[in-house]
């Protein structure tokens, strides 16, 4: 029999990177889930959309020519003239205004009391208000949101240069440039639509394209950018987890809710939540938690089985067995709530309405094309349906309950027993038993 190779991660990262895009953009996914499951390449802060945005922007290719052409530019800082008229005693500096010096002398009947005018020059011009404003906005990106990624000779980082030079080029300008130093901290002043629109008009491309970085900038914060190319960031820099069984559950997981999403609606995620996503319809509300038992109970105590006496004689030994364990357990380590049975779901999704269990759905994830490893799965979601219960009350007696198993791939399995399990009256001890490929789960994609 011709052995069936695994979906490679590479295939993987591809759409988990593309529903993670979707999902954080429009808020219905719980952005610390996304922090704890998902790593990228150095950077700490991904699960803040804002931050995604602002690492886009600064490795957009406009704004890395920006950076590329400042050191020869920002020598030709625009100024405007101003003349400041001083008022000194027995000193000289500056042309003296003599006409307000005689008033100023014969005011005070002080003949050494001098007015004088001296030239300054003004770099709070508009020009240079939008300049200082769009070099902070990176500086601030380079040093908080890309701080760890630069210290990583990462790929995606490339167009930054060799040795990060553009980097270098704005930290030195931006803290060691006289002209742009005096020109005032953009966190004193706003920058308004005329700075921005006589900026746009200047003679000088420095501040024509500061201005347009600016806009470009705004518009991205309001979230008007191009998903392409934001998708291909989220592609680079994400780090596959350690492990590939992991990347396939989060790969399940937005598979599943993309699925579900055709009947429900999905709303955003606001303050305090329970699971990852939240759908609703009518007035039942439905979440899905992961790797998780979410208001649902997956164990049963040791001492839960002392007075039980099946007649089986195998099932009695392996009772037997486990309440011998628990009572040594007591003595040697004092530990009195041994259990005989405990889990957690990959997958839980809990159907409610006023807060009552009306339905439970119950998934089992595993990356395995392997007849063993389905096995094993298949008997994990079948205890996880027979033990779940909330409180006191089995779920099996008080809901309707649906398994859900996904694997990589099911080749192996013939098609019409698949087909003859569907229709089996028999199989009754759930609503539905559902068994999921990768390939299956392709075609559903965030609309």
């Amino acid at each position: 029999m011709k052995r069936v190779s695994k979906t490679p991660q590479e295939e993987l990262v591809g759409p988990v990177a593309s529903e993670m895009l979707n999902f954080l953009q429009d808020g219905t996914i719980d952005p610390d889930f996304v922090g704890e499951h998902l790593e990228f390449k150095g950077i700490d802060r991904i699960q803040d959309w804002e931050s995604i945005l602002r690492i886009h922007f600064v490795l957009s290719d406009k704004v890395v020519e920006f950076l590329e052409k400042l050191p020869e530019r920002v020598r030709r800082i625009k100024t405007e003239s101003e003349k400041q008229e001083i008022r000194r005693k027995g000193e000289i500096r500056g042309r003296v205004n003599w006409k307000k010096t005689i008033i100023e002398q014969k005011s005070t009947s002080d003949e050494s009391l001098f007015v004088s005018q001296n030239p300054s020059k003004n770099y709070d011009v508009s020009e240079n208000l939008v300049l200082k404003k769009i070099l902070s906005i990176i500086h601030t990106v380079i040093e908080r949101d890309l701080e760890k990624p630069l210290e990583k000779d990462y790929n995606w980082l490339k167009k930054l240069g060799k040795d990060k030079e553009t980097v270098n080029y704005l930290k030195n300008i931006y803290r060691k440039n006289v002209h742009i130093n005096r020109i005032q901290d953009p966190s004193q002043y706003n920058v308004s639509d005329r700075d921005i629109s006589i900026a746009e008009n200047s003679r000088k491309e420095l501040y024509k394209e500061a201005a347009s970085l600016l806009i470009k900038y705004r518009e991205l914060m309001e979230e008007k950018y191009d998903e392409k190319e934001l998708e291909e960031l989220l592609r680079e820099t994400l780090i596959i987890p350690g492990d590939t069984p992991t990347l396939f559950e989060l790969y399940s997981i937005f598979k599943l809710i993309c699925k579900m999403k055709k009947d429900f609606k999905l709303i955003k995620i606001a303050g305090e939540k329970d699971g990852i996503a939240v759908f609703e319809k009518g007035e039942k509300e439905i979440i899905i938690y992961h790797d998780s038992t979410g208001k649902m109970s997956f164990h049963e105590k040791a001492k839960e089985l002392e007075d039980a006496a099946p007649d089986n004689k195998q099932l009695e030994r392996y009772r037997k067995s486990v309440v011998k364990h628990a009572e040594i357990i007591e003595k040697l380590l004092n530990k009195t709530d041994e259990s005989f049975y405990g889990g957690r779901p990959d997958i839980l999704v809990e159907y409610r309405r006023d807060g009552e269990l009306k339905e439970l759905d119950i998934g089992e994830v595993k990356y395995s094309e392997n007849k063993s490893v389905f096995s094993d799965g298949l008997k994990e979601l079948i205890q996880y349906i027979y033990f779940s219960r909330e409180n006191e009350e089995y779920s099996l007696e008080n809901a309707k309950v649906k398994g859900i198993l996904v694997v990589d791939k099911k080749e192996f399995l013939d098609e019409d027993k698949l087909d003859e399990l569907d229709s089996d009256k028999e199989i009754d001890f759930v609503s539905d038993l559902e068994i999921l490929d990768t390939e299956m789960l392709k075609k559903y994609e965030y609309d």
